[in-house]
């Protein structure tokens, strides 16, 4: 019988399928968690094998179209919460982050933190950005087979989690390399009322009207948690001290996140436009969790 990916619950019910893309949403009753319900068809492992076989200047790309700010202020959040989790030690604790991108969180963790640092990336291009960029050095590959057993301090995840095909093979490997007592700062997307009403209408139609869910749920993110499914996750695979907040936080410019669900062009315009003022005013929906947990 098929379970929660979150919590392992058994009470879960699967949608109609989008009419664009023949994609199913699936819910959990117990913990809320919204999921693709066929997330390792072929249509997203492909966009998986695309991403490892990104150059740096195509993994440059990516990161350009991201909002200038949004980043490193949720970044230096994390680091001040990481080093007061932390107990006093006489070197610089380590700060393993997972899916490190082009290296630049690491870099403020280096720099302005005093941490020691390190990650990993499945594509050589973000591996070579890093160390162009930044000056980072980072594993090539998954964390599976890298081999860390309570080496670091902390870990950290920005917006992994729901790329991975098994989340809880993920978590087992950070629980791993972490040291005793050591700690975990994740974000993940959050499913939001937004996205319950946007799914309301996916249903009631039959599948007809399914822009937002398709773009929301898709190749990139499979998986939204909620607060409650996101504990229940952690806990479960060993994790204690979970706090799980929801955040206004957009990462991509308002541009870039419309254009991504290819809309008629004269509308991408007026549509960020609307998006950006909503966010500047903190009017938008709550669409990222910041998660803090402790190995227990």
């Amino acid at each position: 019988m098929p379970v929660c990916p979150a919590c392992a619950g058994s009470r879960i019910r699967t949608g109609p399928a989008s009419g664009a893309t023949g994609r199913r949403i699936t819910a959990c009753r117990d913990c809320g968690v919204h999921f693709w319900a066929d997330h390792e068809a072929a249509e997203r492992q492909e966009a998986i094998e695309l991403q490892t076989e990104l150059t740096a200047e195509g993994y440059s790309d990516w990161v350009d179209i991201k909002r200038e700010q949004a980043g490193p202020d949720a970044w230096r959040d994390a680091i001040t919460w990481i080093r007061g989790a932390l107990p006093p030690t006489d070197g610089a604790p380590v700060i393993y982050d997972v899916g490190a991108g082009d290296g630049h969180f690491l870099s403020l963790a280096r720099d302005e933190g005093g941490f020691a640092v390190t990650g990993n990336e499945i594509a050589k291009g973000a591996v070579e950005l890093a160390k162009e960029r930044y000056d980072v050095d980072l594993d090539l590959g998954v964390l599976e087979d890298l081999g860390h057993v309570e080496d670091v301090d902390a870990a950290t995840l920005w917006c992994v989690l729901a790329h991975v095909p098994d989340g809880d093979q993920l978590i087992r490997e950070v629980h791993t390399m972490l040291r005793p007592g050591g700690v975990l700062f994740l974000q993940t997307p959050h499913w939001t009322a937004a996205d319950g009403a946007a799914n309301g209408v996916k249903r009631l139609t039959g599948g007809r009207f399914s822009k937002v869910p398709d773009r929301r749920i898709a190749q990139h993110h499979w998986i939204l948690h909620t607060r409650r499914s996101i504990t229940a996750q952690l806990e479960r695979l060993g994790f204690t001290d979970v706090v799980a907040e929801p955040k206004l936080r957009y990462t991509l410019t308002s541009r870039a996140y419309f254009a991504s669900m290819n809309p008629p062009q004269w509308t991408v315009g007026p549509a960020s436009w609307l998006l950006d003022k909503a966010v500047a005013s903190r009017l938008a929906p709550r669409i990222v969790l910041d998660v803090r947990a402790r190995k227990a």
